[in-house]
């Protein structure tokens, strides 16, 4: 006869009714530690600092479906030229400001560096200025060069003046030097280049045009300034523009400053000429125009070259004296040509392929 067997089943005692299991002490370390970095963040994300301003890279951007050009032909092309940008935040939170600190690609400016005397909202209001002037310059400047009248009386405009110097004695702001030693004027550099020929002391005669559209003769003895000859004037290139012969216009939104002039310029000469004027390269240009097709030098070329290395590019044509400082951001990873010229930038372009045929060279 059998015995009646029990099963024997182990139960692990069950803990006192409410009390939790703890957790570890590393994931209480993690989380506070967590929670803290967070409310700190947040907490520096909310202090504004009003005295430094952050210059970051911006992005290129295809010039080709911003531009508008009206009763006229026109033709596509392979290439593509683009202008590029920087991000500028005038009103950094302190925790922006500690990431510029750990980030190369970003400059920490004093605020009075970029803004100088002007509010935020007067800030915007000149690059807003100064962007509508580099349109009308730089379809101007295209413009001469296939052979359309835009641009006449072309020479150096008096900006400023200094106290006791021979400038003091014979101009006034806002007169025009168009001839200088019986050579014409037609830029602030060609005033420049002519002084620095001369020797301290030498008798100076120029032309002026007058705001009144009359012209006289001036005769000056050149001073002293760091072993140069020196006139005391501070000049700007003038040109009187004329009526376009038909509407030209770029829909650039939400970007200020003179800065885009040289890839305005290449980008209207493209839309206007039948031959691929890139030669099919995808090309980044910056730098400001003037009236007689000189470029000038921009702010922000590291930051840039930055933006420009992230978009990709074939080519960066740059102001002539900023090649140095596009090359340590980029390297060999893309081209960098200097210009100091539309011209130079135009004969660049010639020798990797483009074609410019059409174009004026050294018309003014």
């Amino acid at each position: 006869m059998s015995e009646r067997t029990e099963n024997e089943v182990s139960v692990p005692s069950s803990s006192p009714r409410g009390q939790r299991r703890k957790a570890p002490l590393w994931a209480v370390v993690c989380v506070a530690t967590f929670s803290f970095l967070l409310l700190s963040a947040l907490a520096l994300d909310r202090i504004t600092i009003t005295s430094k301003v952050l210059t970051s890279p911006g992005q290129t951007r295809s010039l080709a479906p911003m531009l508008t050009v009206d009763d006229v032909q026109t033709y596509g092309a392979e290439g593509r030229i683009g202008m590029v940008t920087v991000k500028s935040n005038l009103e950094p939170s302190l925790l922006e400001l500690i990431g510029g600190w750990l980030d190369d690609s970003i400059r920490i400016s004093d605020r009075h560096e970029i803004l100088g005397d002007r509010t935020v909202e007067q800030n915007r209001t000149l690059g807003r200025e100064q962007m509508a002037k580099s349109l009308d310059v730089a379809t101007r400047v295209a413009l001469d060069r296939l052979g359309y009248d835009v641009i006449d009386n072309a020479g150096a405009l008096v900006l400023q003046i200094m106290p006791g110097t021979p400038a003091a004695q014979v101009l006034q702001l806002g007169d025009v030097i168009v001839e200088a030693e019986d050579l014409q004027i037609e830029s602030a550099s060609d005033l420049g280049e002519v002084v620095r020929s001369k020797n301290i002391g030498d008798l100076f005669t120029f032309s002026v045009l007058e705001v009144d559209g009359n012209r006289r003769l001036e005769s000056v003895r050149l001073s002293e300034r760091n072993g140069n000859a020196f006139l005391g004037v501070s000049i700007g290139t003038y040109a009187e523009m004329l009526e376009l012969p038909f509407n030209v216009d770029f829909e650039v939104n939400r970007v200020g400053g003179p800065s885009a002039g040289l890839s305005l310029t290449l980008a209207l000469l493209e839309r206007m000429l039948p031959g691929q004027l890139l030669g099919g390269l995808k090309v980044v240009a910056t730098g400001t125009v003037d009236p007689v097709g000189n470029i000038g030098p921009v702010g922000g070329v590291e930051q840039k070259s930055h933006a420009v290395m992230r978009g990709g590019a074939d080519l960066f044509l740059v102001p002539e004296s900023q090649v140095e400082q596009a090359e340590e951001v980029l390297g060999e990873m893309i081209r960098v040509i200097g210009v100091p010229t539309i011209d130079d930038a135009l004969r660049e372009l010639k020798i990797l392929g483009g074609d410019i045929s059409g174009i004026e060279l050294g018309t003014r």
